[in-house]
């Protein structure tokens, strides 16, 4: 037989109700006996004691045991621990004796200024000919006492029947969803659309009843790099929370320009959640995206309110232009472009849809924006405020869906390694009441043939060079 230390002989037993080999223990532990393992919920929770019997003694008067040879007493050893076993696992998924998840410290004052936070925080599902279309989470902006109603700001993609990967593409909706808020005390109210933007993803829900909630109030000050925390909300009304970051990136290329990022991840019921600062104001809310999570930051969300309350509607121009930040870049290169050219703030233009008034007026991918409506602009979210500023001026003055926008920017030009700044130019463009904007780049399969090309070309021409593929 093979003999084992004291400090082994608390595995030993599972070990060997496993099916491992049996073993020699110094010294059996002092349990309880026989029954210890029961199933029954009001049992004592106690590891089953081994069915040990002395083998030998060492010279120096140590005494070695091991499991007993008697065949029944191993058995029932063998069923109490499985029954001990599946009642250990039992405990683990316990509220209290669950395994933490905690990974950060905080303190006591930080744990009640979130759990204060979160009940405003509520869970939204959306069903159409009584089948699920979506379960969102939804955040508590605005409550009045004497209508007995409160507002709910979460995602269009609650009601979003058709959502393609690519954001720049049409979705589709069904307004005429019914959509239930699940509330706290595990009841359910259904709540009424007020507005919704397409292009914003964002939509505003009322509630009516016999209700008490408390609101979270919108932020507009976010700053990259800033630390946040999230809050949301699983389909069983679970809180989810995270510490995070704001994070120095650009969109993809599928992905609308106005999103800023974080790590996360989030599930996607998790869309329509809040993006917290320390004192607890909203300053994004947030989406389920790849590979990072998405949010939209509050002040765009403050504006389209303020829009919609004014007209009931939201306009906003339409460039047809995917844009990248240049501060994002390397500092290397920014320190290039700054010595050689003095650029170093503004947009980059990476993608233009086709037949745009910006195509025709020469704008190109890699040149960049300066200002617009003789705004500075070095973020994009600066420009989509400049963008709505021009939209609420075109409600005011006019009902023509046509407008003009102003843009400074400078031209580069790859074969003589300069680059030539160009003027103001006006641009054409169609305001877009509430719709999503739309890039068209003639054909949505060139663009990804040609991410693929990009990503793929050069393994492949290594490939052909090296003789794996076989040339014709």
């Amino acid at each position: 037989m093979e003999e084992t230390s004291e400090s082994d002989s608390g595995s030993a037993p599972e070990r060997s109700a496993r099916g491992t080999k049996r073993k020699r223990v110094t010294e059996p532990r002092d349990r309880d006996s026989a029954g210890s393992g029961s199933d029954s919920s009001g049992s004592p929770f106690r590891r089953p004691k081994a069915p040990l019997m002395p083998i030998c003694t060492k010279e120096d008067g140590t005494v070695l045991y091991g499991f007993t040879d008697d065949q029944d007493v191993m058995d029932r050893y063998h069923d109490d621990m499985q029954k001990y076993i599946k009642k250990r696992d039992r405990h683990k998924r316990m509220l209290t004796l669950a395994p933490s998840s905690v990974t950060e410290r905080r303190t006591f004052k930080e744990t009640e200024s979130v759990l204060k936070y979160a009940e405003s925080v509520l869970s939204l599902s959306a069903y159409l000919d009584g089948k699920m279309i979506n379960h969102c989470t939804g955040i508590v902006v605005e409550v009045d006492a004497f209508r007995n109603s409160a507002i709910i700001l979460t995602s269009t993609w609650l009601f979003c029947t058709k959502k393609p990967l690519d954001d720049w593409t049409k979705k589709e909706y069904a307004t005429e969803a019914k959509v239930n808020v699940h509330m706290l005390d595990d009841s359910t109210l259904e709540c009424r659309l007020m507005f919704f933007s397409e292009h914003y993803e964002i939509a505003f829900f009322e509630i009516s009843g016999d209700i008490s909630l408390k609101t979270l109030s919108l932020e507009c000050n976010v700053e990259l790099g800033q630390d946040v925390f999230l809050l949301a909300r699983d389909t069983n009304l679970n809180l989810i929370y995270k510490r995070d970051k704001v994070q120095l990136v650009d969109p993809c290329e599928h992905q609308q320009n106005h999103y800023q990022f974080l790590n996360g991840p989030i599930p996607q019921c998790g869309t329509g959640g809040g993006v917290l600062d320390a004192g607890g104001k909203i300053v994004g809310m947030l989406f389920y995206k790849l590979p990072l999570v998405a949010f939209i930051p509050s002040s765009l969300i403050l504006k389209c309110s303020t829009m919609w309350q004014h007209f009931r509607q939201l306009a906003r121009p339409q460039l047809g232009l995917k844009l990248r930040t240049l501060a994002f870049l390397d500092i290397p290169r920014i320190e290039l472009m700054s010595r050689k050219f003095s650029i170093s703030s503004g947009l980059i233009v990476g993608e233009i849809s086709a037949k745009c008034d910006a195509e025709k007026l020469g704008i190109r991918a890699g040149d960049i924006i300066f200002s617009c409506q003789k705004e500075h602009v070095s973020s994009i979210v600066q420009l989509e405020h400049v963008l709505l500023g021009v939209g609420e001026e075109h409600l005011q003055k006019s009902n023509d869906l046509s407008s003009k926008v102003e843009v400074e920017t400078m031209k580069m030009l790859r074969q003589k390694e300069t680059r030539e700044r160009k003027g103001p130019q006006q641009l054409h463009v169609k305001q877009s009441h509430e719709e999503c904007e739309v890039i068209s780049i003639h054909d949505f399969f060139v663009m990804v043939i040609r991410y693929l090309a990009r990503r793929y070309l050069g393994f492949l021409l290594y490939t052909l060079k090296n003789g794996s593929l076989p040339l014709k």
